[in-house]
């Protein structure tokens, strides 16, 4: 299957833009750990009302609404209104990935050292002595629902547009998947969380209590379960990027695998390893090429960003982790690879040392040597992953959010491993053996098969190499999160730290395989609680 990068809505135009500039650091709202995204309100209730777009009582009746502005009432009309709409999810889609969710995904485990020049929140976020106020909470929380009533909006009002049937029924299938994937990350990262089964058009409609996740789950499962009978299994011309079949039954199949229904999750990837439209890449430093992002086998979901195109709408991770100065000054480095993560890396694992990082000098494409002059290199060595030096923006360029690397969310090695794993774990076994998929991944990074192994050795294997494979790739902190060893990983990363970097902040003990729920939402909402471990 070809790459799958979101089609694009209209800008939202909510980032802030910073000159382009050489400093050594970001701008200072973020050195000070006061993220842009803080100021605004877009966590509270009355903030997520104006986010989804709705009026407030205050308009007076004898101001009748001008006949061109659109609304929800006219707007739902056409078979292209549809397709507007639900490109309008995607578009939500793609900040639900921007920024917060890497800070929790990745920030804060035990893969990332927070490096001298990064903000307040990320010391915190990495150390894991936030608290419930720490915007990233928020800006999960507020993206994801912004998501999910985007995608009821589609679900209640299309099917009354008069339209191509086959058309009508793929429209809703999007809306369903990325509803699903939107819930799915909050019962991961919050556990119970309020269920909006449909468009929220009041500020009642949004003072609700929290779901028990199990019925969250089955919403989840339900709409992927259609999404993946409805999807087409690809695309064609400008309609390449949305959301198939075979990304439906790969998200379900980590939905199962969270829920440790083994038999499910094995059943699910295996449809999509015998499907026969997607492969691993050759080489593992091309699954991040810029120029391969549409036509990339083995992405399965990814969000599309374009700040070249789309200025202000460009993506975040490369800029804040690549190192700062090392080639052209182009980043921030506001972030190593752990060394104890580095030295998981066999010396012939082809994504380890200059592919995942670096820790000597580099030659570029004009075949000069490039040093980096920052973070001090016993942090660990510098982060290199999403490095394109095919790519002009990429290599040469600080603009904020002016980056064009897109950020992939499902990719066929994870879906490989996600089968190994729950067969291993006693899953039925469709599509090979568990051992064969475990060594597909391994014998690509150039890394010996595993054989004979026991399941307790078998289950090592995978989870180390889950862990080696998608570094930064908004994958650790679930995986840790739902293997429950969270919080002995993060007590491992106080011990680095202490010999690493004496004076740095200690790590604390993890309070919960949960996040708190961000506290504004409480503040405003009182039907909701606080986690447990976080009051």
């Amino acid at each position: 299957m070809p790459g799958r990068t979101s089609p694009r809505g209209s800008t939202t135009g909510r980032t802030r833009r910073y000159d382009k500039s050489r400093s050594a650091s970001p701008p200072a709202s973020e050195r000070n750990g006061a993220h842009p995204m803080r100021r605004t309100k877009l966590h509270s209730v009355l903030g997520m009302l104006a986010a989804l777009g709705f009026a407030t009582a205050c308009d007076s009746f004898l101001d009748p609404a001008p006949s061109d502005v659109l609304t929800p009432e006219n707007f739902y009309k056409t078979s292209a209104d549809a397709v507007a709409a639900v490109n309008g999810v995607y578009e939500q889609v793609k900040w639900s990935y921007w920024l917060g969710f890497w800070y929790i995904s990745d920030i804060a485990t035990d893969d990332i050292i927070a490096a001298p020049r990064f903000g307040s929140d990320g010391h915190r976020m990495s150390n894991y002595i936030f608290t419930s106020t720490e915007w990233p909470m928020g800006d999960v929380w507020g993206s994801a629902y912004r998501i999910i009533n985007r995608a009821n909006a589609v679900l209640d009002r299309v099917p009354a547009i008069t339209m191509d049937p086959t058309l009508r029924d793929r429209v809703l299938n999007e809306a369903r998947f990325l509803r699903a994937n939107a819930y799915f990350n909050l019962v991961r990262c919050f556990g119970d969380v309020p269920l909006l089964e449909h468009e929220v058009t009041s500020l009642s409609g949004l003072k609700v209590s929290r779901t028990p996740v199990a019925q969250v789950y089955a919403l989840i499962v339900g709409d992927l379960q259609q999404a993946a009978a409805g999807l087409p299994v690809s695309y064609s011309g400008a309609d390449v990027g949305r959301v198939t079949s075979g990304a439906a039954r790969a998200l379900l199949a980590k939905v199962y695998l969270t829920q440790q229904d083994w038999t499910s999750a094995a059943q699910a990837a295996g449809q999509v390893m015998t499907s026969g439209r997607d492969s691993l890449l050759t080489n593992y430093k091309d699954i991040f090429k810029i120029a391969t992002e549409i036509t990339n086998s083995e992405s399965i979901f990814e969000i599309n960003y374009d700040g070249v195109l789309d200025p202000g709408s460009g993506s975040v991770h490369t800029l804040f982790s690549l190192p700062s100065g090392f080639p052209g000054g182009d980043a921030y480095g506001l972030m190593t690879v752990a060394p104890s993560l580095a030295a998981l890396f066999d010396s012939a694992d082809t994504r380890g040392r200059n592919a995942t990082f670096i820790d000597t000098g580099y030659v570029d494409a004009l075949g000069d040597t490039v040093r980096w002059s920052d973070p001090p290199a016993k942090l660990g060595p510098a982060f290199l992953k999403y490095l394109d030096e095919t790519d002009f923006e990429n290599m040469h360029t600080r603009a904020w959010v002016k980056q064009s690397n897109n950020w992939i969310v499902l990719r066929y090695a994870d879906v490989l491993l996600m089968y190994a794993e729950a067969v291993n774990e006693g899953g039925t076994a469709t599509a090979g053996t568990a051992e064969a998929a475990l060594n597909l991944v391994r014998v690509r990074a150039g890394i010996r098969p595993v054989s004979g192994l026991s399941q307790a050795a078998f289950r090592d294997s995978v989870r180390l190499d889950r862990r080696r494979e998608f570094v930064f790739e908004g994958q650790r902190w679930f995986d840790l999160s739902r293997w429950g060893i969270l919080n002995q990983a993060m007590l491992a990363k106080t011990t680095e730290l202490q010999n690493i970097a004496p004076g740095e902040t200690t790590v604390h003990g993890v309070p919960s395989n949960l996040l708190p729920l961000p506290q504004p939402e409480l503040d405003v909402n009182h039907n909701l609680t606080q986690n447990p471990g976080w009051q």
